[in-house]
């Protein structure tokens, strides 16, 4: 249980996925990151990240590091999400989300949560480009040099072992 975030990491770095797919787990995992943890979002995320063919271990180390990037930004993300909750033209529509059998739980009525989940949308295309050009270009090398290390066989068959032994 201890290594399952190194397994993880070394996963996302040696896996056979192709760019694209390593791509699209980390611009998923960034949203997911970003967002909150306390509403509906969150698991639509999380379900989103399991339910695509996107590389996980990707989604889930970039989730884990914008976790802890994410309150360092509430600030702003709760000037963005107030600015929209009051918007007049919106309120109805924000209303009747609130007013919906879940509504209170999908978090739209919470600036910080409706602010991270704009920000994530909006720095998803330079995240998955930028992913796919450095993807594109050192997965082999990364792959081919993190594989050399003694430590990556050991927790290699340490994931075997436990997939063996139940």
């Amino acid at each position: 249980m201890l290594l399952l975030p190194i397994r993880q990491l070394l996963d996302a770095l040696i896996a056979n996925d192709s760019p694209r797919q390593v791509a699209w787990g980390t611009t998923i995992g960034m949203v997911l990151g970003l967002v909150p943890k306390d509403n509906m979002i969150v698991l639509a995320l999380g379900t989103l990240l399991c339910a695509l063919r996107v590389n996980r271990s990707a989604g889930l180390a970039a989730a884990g590091l914008f976790t802890m990037i994410g309150p360092s930004l509430d600030s702003i993300t709760h000037l963005v999400g107030r600015k929209l909750l009051t918007e007049p033209l919106l309120e109805p529509l924000w209303g009747g989300l609130y007013e919906l059998p879940l509504g209170p739980w999908i978090g739209f009525h919470n600036t910080v949560v409706l602010g991270s989940l704009l920000l994530g949308i909006y720095c998803s295309y330079p995240c998955y480009w930028t992913t796919l050009v450095f993807w594109r270009r050192y997965q082999s090398q990364l792959a081919a040099h993190v594989v050399r290390y003694r430590v990556t066989r050991w927790v290699a068959g340490a994931s075997i072992a436990q997939r063996l032994g139940g």
